[in-house]
């Protein structure tokens, strides 16, 4: 049976973040302003951690704030699952001793996804997108291509297949049957590459003829 000291999620916190800067008690405590036996005391449930003390210990363990309230989250969720574990019809009381080094080494992996940054797509999935694009709008007459990409400009928080269609369009423009169509898509491919500097927020550049520009030479 687990014990009220056991849980406490703040002691399973401190231990997570003294283990994530691997320094033991006398130098994390040092770092962090905190007696090495108070911090001991509350590694094992012994003593209440008061939160400036914890945030100090966040602060040397280079971990925000937020994130420490996502662990005692983590923490006090699984805890109390343990200690509900025994009303279940023949289950067993949880063993802390089995249970916390699999808390502890599961915690990271929480931070980690939480501080990780989203994943655009991939080049190979831009040039893909940008294709069934540019193939979509094929059908269509220059006016209309550019309503069509403007809208989606504006429907979407970030169009990531911009400088993909932009180069596919250079691309036709260079293979275009007459002086005019290479120039129409050339203008368009323009146009596109300005609206992709327009929503990021940069300013938009002069044009620099490609090698999709051969027409216009």
């Amino acid at each position: 049976m687990a014990e009220p000291d056991d849980l406490d999620p703040d002691r399973y916190v401190v231990v997570f973040l003294r283990r994530r800067t691997n320094m033991m008690q006398a130098e994390f405590g040092e770092a962090s302003r905190v007696n090495q036996s108070d911090l001991s005391k509350y590694e094992r449930g012994k003593l209440a951690v008061p939160e400036d003390a914890l945030r100090r210990m966040a602060e040397v363990a280079a971990l925000d704030w937020s994130l420490v309230g996502s662990l005692r989250r983590f923490f006090s969720a699984v805890l109390a699952a343990a200690a509900r574990a025994p009303v279940f019809r023949g289950a067993e009381a949880l063993d802390l001793e089995v249970l916390e080094p699999a808390l502890l080494a599961a915690a990271p992996y929480l931070i980690e996804d939480q501080t990780a940054e989203p994943r655009g797509p991939t080049p190979e999935e831009t040039q893909r997108e940008a294709e069934e694009i540019w193939t979509a709008l094929e059908r269509f007459d220059i006016p209309r291509r550019r309503r069509l990409i403007e809208l989606a400009f504006q429907t979407s928080l970030h169009a990531s297949w911009s400088s993909a269609l932009a180069a596919r369009v250079r691309e036709a423009s260079a293979r275009a049957a007459d002086a005019q169509e290479a120039q129409e898509l050339a203008d368009l491919a323009g146009f596109i590459s300005g609206l992709a500097k327009e929503q990021s927020g940069e300013p938009d550049l002069l044009h620099v003829p490609q090698s999709g520009d051969a027409h216009l030479r």
